[in-house]
């Protein structure tokens, strides 16, 4: 059988929503399972020493008309959250602790967070906002703010953040397909190539 494809985002990422729907369809397309793996990339870029992308004016000047560009290229709706960027530890933190008892909701959640944030306008770094969303998943308020603030949240983030700096992960979104790393929406097309026969 197949490897997964392993799909590392944050849910800060607009580049992440950006490929999410594409690299679901990719997988469907050549019998991957696609394992979504959540993580903090402030974190990982400063374990690695890399300066956050959007630190420099005229490099966030570009990513934030790049972002716009890129919703239209991809024929997502989008609106420019109001913060980013952000820490979505919280939303990481409930993903993890879903997925720990519950694989299919915690897609479910991560498939409504990503368009809540960069076509809603909702606040996802907000716990009322996180729990409003995680009910629509089915996930009922109680266990949505437990993964929020308990013990299994932390844990598995903190675990996710550490593999992915182990992996060698550099930036959301990032692709790991039979042991080979891609990185960005726009390799979307090359992660098809792979799969399909290509040599790396």
């Amino acid at each position: 059988m197949p490897g997964p494809i392993r799909f590392y985002l944050d849910f800060a990422s607009p580049y992440a929503y950006f490929a999410a729907g594409q690299v679901e369809e990719i997988g469907r397309e050549f019998g991957r399972a696609v394992e979504w793996q959540p993580i903090l990339m402030w974190a990982v870029l400063k374990a690695h020493g890399i300066a956050a992308p959007m630190e420099a004016p005229a490099k966030r000047a570009y990513m934030l008309a790049d972002m716009e560009r890129s919703a239209a290229f991809f024929g997502l709706p989008y609106a420019r959250p109001a913060k980013l960027p952000m820490s979505a530890h919280l939303a990481g933190r409930l993903f993890h602790a879903v997925r720990a008892e519950d694989r299919e909701k915690a897609l479910a959640l991560a498939r409504r967070l990503l368009p809540a944030f960069f076509a809603e306008g909702r606040d996802i770094s907000d716990e009322a906002t996180l729990a409003d969303l995680a009910s629509e998943a089915g996930i009922s308020r109680e266990a949505a703010l437990e993964g929020m603030k308990g013990p299994v949240g932390r844990a598995g983030l903190e675990a996710a953040v550490a593999e992915a700096i182990t992996t060698g992960v550099i930036g959301s979104p990032y692709f790991l397909v039979d042991g080979k790393g891609l990185f960005g929406a726009d390799r979307l097309p090359q992660l098809r190539w792979l799969l399909s026969g290509g040599r790396s």
